[in-house]
């Protein structure tokens, strides 16, 4: 026998046309755990249990004799032991001196049954996750969000002085609990939205959305949060021209999650840039701030799920788990565009939402 076919890391067994081994590698019978002279000579079926022997008798070597070639079989072959081996069998027929004869590779299974389930366990491990993942959501969104939405709405009641008046240091005591109520639930929807991104949990529907409609609502908003810091919003064309696919919804909470950020870290007093223009056949929103910038090695760890830059700014009022600029970006890549930030240290930020254009 070929030297290098006798060490191949497959093994290999010949037999004629009446089942009888003629020749098998060293591979094969370390395989097996017998000495190939204890092979040579006697029928297959030495090697097949009596399922694999059904197998051989009605598929294997029907193929091999009809059509010359079988590929890719999965069979199980006997070990000395009395051990099932799982092997992958391709083999041809061919024409010897003295008849019929058909060669076999067979190449162990072990690995591949390991690997086979290690994925099975994965995809359980995963569905596990997601089943889990699904009992947390419905526990925070109806055993935390419902209660604090519901603090919130009696102080809102208290100080509308629904129950009697109340003194200033009452009033100061209500205003605390509604805004932290407020806060606390609005950290939630955060977590609630981030887990559930994916266009089809959130209902997303990209239709033809005339761009002035979402800027100036966006704006609107905007205006009265940047109010109370002084900020003046400079929008610019009034009204926008053209439309988007995208979700409106959608394209309303990007512009307002960065929106917001720049008020936050913009100095007091200053003006926050609203741009809109069409590029390529996109249309791309732009906010530009007056802040401190963003350094250059964090520009892409910001839209990372819950990152945030603390101490650049330091105004003392910023807030959240850092997860709106990544809620943000996988809404806009949800809807066929892209969120991204220019920003040079000391002198602000610009974040740029581009989307297909109608």
């Amino acid at each position: 026998m070929d030297p290098l076919l006798d060490t191949a890391p497959a093994g290999f067994i010949s037999f004629d046309d009446a089942g009888i081994i003629r020749l098998v590698n060293a591979t094969l019978a370390t395989l097996v755990g017998r000495p190939r002279e204890e092979l040579v000579g006697r029928h297959i079926d030495v090697l097949l249990s009596v399922a694999a022997r059904i197998f051989y008798s009605t598929h294997l070597f029907p193929l091999l004799r009809l059509q010359g070639h079988a590929e890719e079989l999965y069979v199980p072959i006997l070990r000395a032991d009395g051990s099932s081996l799982p092997v992958m069998v391709n083999g041809v027929s061919r024409t010897a001196d003295d008849g019929p004869a058909y060669d076999l590779v067979l190449m162990p299974m072990r690995e591949r049954n390991r690997l086979e389930d290690d994925l099975i366990a994965a995809r359980n491990a995963a569905q596990a996750a997601a089943a889990a993942k699904d009992r947390f959501l419905s526990i925070v969104s109806h055993e935390l969000r419902s209660p604090l939405t519901g603090v919130a709405g009696f102080a809102e009641l208290l100080l509308r002085a629904r129950a009697g008046p109340l003194t200033e240091r009452q009033r100061g005591y209500v205003e605390r609990i509604r805004e932290a109520a407020f806060y606390q639930v609005g950290l939630i929807e955060d977590i609630l939205e981030f887990a559930a991104i994916d266009g089809e949990r959130r209902g997303m529907a990209p239709i033809a959305v005339a761009v002035e409609e979402v800027v100036a609502r966006a704006e609107a908003l905007l205006a009265v949060r940047a109010a109370e810091d002084g900020h003046t919003i400079e929008r610019s064309p009034k009204p926008a021209p053209g439309a988007v696919i995208a979700d409106a919804r959608g394209v309303q909470q990007i512009l307002l999650n960065i929106g917001v950020n720049a008020i936050k870290y913009s100095p007091a007093g200053t003006a926050i840039s609203f741009q809109v223009e069409r590029v390529s056949g996109r249309v791309r929103f732009s906010i530009r701030d007056r802040g401190p910038g963003i350094p250059p090695e964090q520009i892409e760890r910001i839209f990372e799920p819950f990152v945030r830059l603390d101490g650049i700014g330091g105004d003392g009022r910023r807030h959240g788990v850092g997860l709106g600029l990544a809620i943000s970006r996988d809404l806009a890549r949800a809807m066929g565009g892209e969120l991204r930030v220019e920003s040079v240290l000391g002198h602000g930020a610009t974040f740029f939402l581009e989307l297909p254009a109608a």
